[in-house]
């Protein structure tokens, strides 16, 4: 969460690790974390993702003050452009750091945060504890139907 968020992300740069989620990542967008403030995780993260065994969730509220919408337009086309495997959600007016509890002046949405688990107990519980085999990639082409 928060920095911690982007910390998990940029774990992603060890292929031994297949799952991440991240709640409201700071300074991805903004390349500010650490000394010089000119950090490349992102273009790191996109370049050197293995999309056959790696897989990411972002979680973002849309009025999360520290993560702009232009911030989080840079990080989910940017992902989209490198073929990461990634499930990228925008919580309608949920603020920055909406899972933390009562004491979070206001922000705490717990349906929303249960929800948010779900997702992240299904990935870790697919990618960690189930072992299906190879991944098996096929090029097909998706039927445009309704």
């Amino acid at each position: 969460m928060c920095l911690g968020g982007h910390l998990a992300f940029r774990a992603l740069l060890d292929k031994r690790i297949t799952a991440v989620v991240g709640f409201f990542a700071t300074d991805i967008h903004s390349k500010s974390l650490g000394a010089g403030v000119n950090d490349d995780s992102l273009e790191r993260v996109s370049k050197e993702f293995d999309s056959y065994t790696q897989e990411l969730v972002l979680f973002f509220g849309t009025l999360d003050s520290h993560v702009p919408p232009e911030g989080r337009d840079l990080i989910r086309k940017t992902l989209r452009d490198h073929g990461v495997k990634f499930t990228f959600m925008e919580i309608a007016d949920a603020q920055h750091a909406y899972v933390r509890d009562e004491f979070s002046k206001g922000r705490y949405d717990s349906a929303i945060t249960s929800s948010c688990l779900g997702f992240l107990f299904e990935l870790f519980h697919r990618k960690l504890t189930i072992d299906l085999g190879d991944v098996e990639r096929k090029t097909e082409k998706i039927e445009h139907v309704c």
